[in-house]
């Protein structure tokens, strides 16, 4: 350990200091979602991690949707959910952690009529979301004259 502690850094952030993003849509797929993104190029200079927390109040979900552009990890701190991972629903709860391979289908639902659920999650591969990309599976499946 070094003779001098810092409780500021340029390196470290506090989730209390971050707002939800207000500019995710719940035509876009994220419904009642409290998101925060809390380590990105914008906060840190990040270039290949995007690291946030998710709340989502009783009956939220995150609609199904991919990442061209990163892998994501997603871990579970509180509440239960299901977790859809490619072609298969997983039951989530504390202390369970999913991964996403790059531009493989996910989402979120928390089936709670009274509990939240609160998700902590890493981009791999990108800096931001829009580096992440993101693309809803409806969007794909209207692509595909599926939709």
């Amino acid at each position: 350990m070094s003779d001098h502690v810092h409780q500021s850094h340029p390196m470290k952030v506090h989730v209390d200091s971050f707002k939800p993003d207000g500019s995710l849509k719940a035509e876009d797929g994220w419904i009642d979602m409290n998101v925060k993104f809390l380590i990105t190029t914008d906060s840190v200079n990040s270039q290949q991690t995007v690291f946030g927390i998710t709340i989502f109040p009783p009956g939220a979900k995150h609609d199904i949707h991919r990442h061209p552009n990163a892998e994501e990890t997603e871990y579970v701190i509180e509440g239960h959910g299901i977790a859809r991972v490619g072609e298969d629903d997983v039951e989530m709860g504390p202390g369970d952690i999913v991964f996403v391979p790059t531009n493989e289908y996910h989402g979120f639902y928390n089936t709670s009529d009274t509990e939240r659920a609160v998700m902590i999650w890493c981009y791999g591969g990108a800096g931001t979301l829009a580096e992440a990309g993101y693309v809803q599976e409806e969007t794909d499946k209207a692509a595909d004259g599926n939709g």
